[in-house]
């Protein structure tokens, strides 16, 4: 069953829909606001797409991080990568949805 789960991620109010647990999410999203508030101190004119496209891009750098550092014969961890995913789509349906 989806819930809607409100979060706050620089400044904007977002109401994400998903299966997961709502404290998952709410997690999910301050992980997220953490990462762009970080990377905002460093450019601090940048437009908010900009910087969710940055943190975007510095998760899946970690992923890959992580998929690189294991044997070549060893894939990802799967639960990593379903968190991955989902994290990503909760981005997208949030920009998307509130944009």
């Amino acid at each position: 069953m989806s819930e809607k789960i409100k979060s706050r991620i620089l400044g904007d109010d977002y109401t994400i829909v998903g299966d997961a647990d709502p404290d998952y999410i709410k997690q999910l999203a301050e992980v997220v606001d953490r990462k762009a508030r970080e990377l905002s101190l460093g450019m601090p004119s940048a437009p908010k797409l900009k910087l969710a496209v940055l943190v975007a891009l510095n998760f899946a750098d970690e992923l890959e991080q992580i998929r690189s550092t294991k044997n070549s014969s060893e894939a990802a961890s799967p639960d990593a990568e379903a968190k991955t995913k989902k994290l990503i789509t909760l981005l997208e349906e949030g920009l998307i949805g509130d944009l």
